[in-house]
């Protein structure tokens, strides 16, 4: 009986212990559209999670279960780990507490916990907390202690990111100064504020190093780092005056994989039901349900901040990206979805196409079993279920699945009629970890789209190896402008050949070992010159300097010929259906080139074939004709592309894609004959609408030699030759 009495009392002590062991001194304040929840933890609890919970009324132990529960926190919720690890390193101080409020500076302390929630209404909120240890939650609830007395008033509005450091001196730089900033995002959407993660809360660190010149307006660049980066090493040793440096981050408090530095979500994001503090190589993928792009959604929220909060400092026309290895996917999508707001883009070392499975490269990182994308797969699932995104098609009804969205051949088909920012993009043949034969359709892509920019390879490794190839100053990216047009070259014949993907053997590639695509041209910004009627540049071929001094092409040809698009027209626009365009090519004031074509209005394109470009320099004009319209013409094919220049590649190994254009719907029909006439393949694509259109072939199995692509579209036969390597 004693030994009973002795036991009942010990569990009566523990369930009142377990009932003191609450959170203490709960306050809530309310400031630019979100509630700011801050409490003293438990002392004797260093690991595990306090949980929040919302109502609309007091919340108490018996009415706890009614209310709603909006997330949990970690232990040391107030010390911000990520910033602190960036600037001072594994092992470094603890130096770095949240600031949740600027004004006046309120810095929170080691013993507190903070919880930030997005408000999704106008109303009146109470918040309690409770908090676990040794995986069981303690539900009890003492009023004022972990539970509010009184409510909070709240409102919709935009969130702002708070300061968390001003004037830290770079390291490569003292005279230029960081300064940290930090945004609560949560699982909640309003009209000005994305979801930014599945969790109640978390913090998102991003840097601003302003320009030494305080005059303005700045161009403003956003910098996005690879694997194992942070957001303030990764703004040193880059030079870019007059501009800001927009150093982003993209870290979660996943340790499973680094237990130092945490994990990444690539730059665009993860599965709604992904556990962010607990998935590990053991999570099994997500089969169904919803990808959710936050990390590229909270890149452009910071963008919106950024011209909210400084709208005398940046230069709207003026933002740019740049991003290497993992970070290209940032730089690169975020051109992508939203090509208006990016003037020019900077990469290295980019992964282009997720949905490519078998690089011949047997150590590629992205086959299919490859250590990266098993990896990736517990993030986002796998390309057998290529589950769908919240992210909205870019033309079109409906939302990405997240292997289309993330497959760059899928976005340029999307942006073909929208000018997209300026791509520079370096790539390595060696490289194992983004990998090489991916970049080969995308160069594809990047001709038949029309999408220009300028295109870089070498034999470098992801990390290191053999670099021909010389960096970009970034501070070049600052000549491009969203309010400025350009023209964006196509099927350029000084192209260097990048190889095809078919090399089962070692080294895995072929063709030529440095290279580029578009590489040998460029135009002079000052004589862009656009009216409502014409459009008109200068335009020159070069050599480029690589590491070592050398030249490539070693020798250029006399006059490069290259297709033109014109894209980013400003004034040029508004141009009537089937006018006739015309082309005056002049050299040293010689006219030597004249072209005409017929605008079509569903693409809203002017392009022309061919354009002959030399070292001189060519002034290139582009206008409304006099004579205004196509019924004027005589012999117009209607299949408007000249039918030298619809096939790429051409020669080819075996696959190539032919491209043509209907000014109305038409049946098609394509053949392929050798010289004698035989008919060697067919194929009926049957009524195609108005529009652009390619069609892919194959005739690896043809002998080497000439065959005759036969294009039918109604009444009308285009004929091309092929050469078969």
């Amino acid at each position: 009986m004693r030994k009973f009495l002795l036991l009942l009392i010990t569990i009566l002590f523990s369930v009142c212990y377990l009932k003191a062991q609450v959170v203490t001194n709960l306050v809530a304040n309310y400031r630019n559209g979100q509630t700011f929840l801050v409490w003293n933890n438990i002392s004797s609890y260093d690991s595990g999670f306090y949980y929040i919970y919302r109502y609309s009324r007091a919340i108490t132990s018996s009415n706890l279960d009614s209310s709603k529960y909006i997330g949990r926190i970690p232990n040391n919720s107030s010390f911000n780990y990520f910033l602190n690890i960036g600037v001072n390193g594994e092992g470094g101080a603890n130096t770095f507490y949240f600031v949740i409020n600027d004004n006046p500076i309120q810095t929170l302390t080691p013993e507190q916990g903070v919880f930030v929630t997005t408000c999704s209404d106008n109303k009146t909120r109470y918040y309690a907390v409770t908090a676990d240890s040794g995986g069981m939650e303690n539900r009890h609830i003492k009023s004022g202690a972990n539970s509010l007395i009184n409510g909070v008033a709240e409102q919709v509005a935009p969130v702002k990111a708070i300061l968390q450091v001003s004037g830290l001196p770079l390291l490569d730089n003292p005279d230029l100064f960081y300064n940290a900033y930090v945004v609560f995002g949560g699982n909640i959407q309003t009209p000005f504020t994305p979801e930014m993660t599945n969790e109640g809360c978390l913090s998102f660190n991003f840097g601003i190093v302003k320009d030494a010149d305080p005059s303005g307006p700045n161009g403003a660049t956003f910098l996005f780092y690879g694997g194992g980066g942070n957001a303030y090493a990764n703004c040193n040793s880059v030079d870019l005056p007059g501009n800001w440096k927009i150093s982003m981050e993209d870290d979660i408090p996943n340790f499973s994989w680094d237990p130092i530095y945490g994990e990444n979500t690539k730059w665009i994001g993860y599965h709604e039901n992904f556990d962010v503090y607990n998935a590990n190589n053991d999570t099994p993928w997500p089969t169904t349900g919803v990808d959710k792009t936050y990390t590229i959604q909270r890149v452009k929220w910071t963008y919106d901040w950024l011209l909210r909060t400084f709208p005398s400092d940046i230069d709207p026309h003026s933002i740019y990206t740049q991003g290497s290895s993992s970070g290209c996917t940032g730089a690169m999508l975020f051109g992508y979805l939203f090509p208006d707001k990016v003037a020019a883009v900077d990469v290295t070392n980019a992964k282009v196409d997720i949905n490519y499975l078998h690089d011949d490269n047997p150590t590629c990182k992205w086959n299919v079993d490859g250590a990266t994308r098993i990896k990736q797969n517990i993030f986002i699932g796998d390309y057998i279920a290529n589950l769908p995104t919240d992210m909205p098609k870019i033309n079109g009804d409906g939302y990405y699945h997240m292997y289309d969205m993330a497959d760059f051949n899928v976005l340029l088909a999307d942006d073909k009629n929208i000018s997209l920012p300026i791509y520079f993009m370096t790539s390595g043949k060696l490289d194992n970890v983004t990998c090489w034969d991916e970049k080969i359709p995308f160069y594809n892509s990047v001709n038949i789209y029309k999408s220009g920019g300028f295109y870089y390879w070498d034999l470098r490794i992801h990390k290191g190896g053999t670099h021909e190839i010389q960096d970009r100053s970034l501070s070049d990216l600052t000549r491009y402008h969203t309010n400025l047009s350009y023209p964006a070259f196509q099927y350029c014949s000084a192209d260097s050949y990048s190889g095809d993907t078919i090399n089962p053997a070692p080294p895995y590639y072929d063709g030529d070992t440095v290279g580029t695509k578009f590489g040998t041209l460029d135009w002079v910004d000052s004589s862009i010159h656009e009216t409502p009627v014409s459009w008109q540049a200068i335009l020159y071929a070069h050599q480029i300097v690589l590491l070592d001094g050398s030249l490539l092409p070693v020798q250029l040809p006399n006059t490069i010929e290259t297709d033109i698009t014109l894209r980013r027209l400003q004034q040029f626009i508004n141009i009537p259906d089937k006018a006739k365009i015309c082309m005056d090519n002049y050299q040293n004031g010689v006219l030597i080139q004249s072209q005409s074509i017929i605008y079509h209005s569903s693409s809203g394109l002017i392009t022309f074939k061919k354009v002959k470009v030399s070292q001189e320099s060519n002034l290139v004009k582009v206008y409304i004709c006099a004579s205004g319209r196509s019924s004027e013409l005589t012999g117009i094919n209607e299949i408007t592309n000249p039918a030298a220049d619809i096939i790429y590649p051409n020669p080819t190994s075996g696959l190539s894609t032919i491209n043509f254009f209907l000014p109305e719907s038409k049946q098609v029909v394509l053949r392929i004959r050798d010289m004698a006439g035989r008919q060697l393949s067919y194929t009926n694509q049957g009524e195609l609408l108005e529009g652009e259109h390619s069609i892919h072939f194959d005739v690896s199995s043809f002998n080497s030699g000439i065959y005759i692509v036969e294009l039918r579209a109604g009444d009308r036969v285009s004929l091309v030759k092929v050469l078969k390597n």
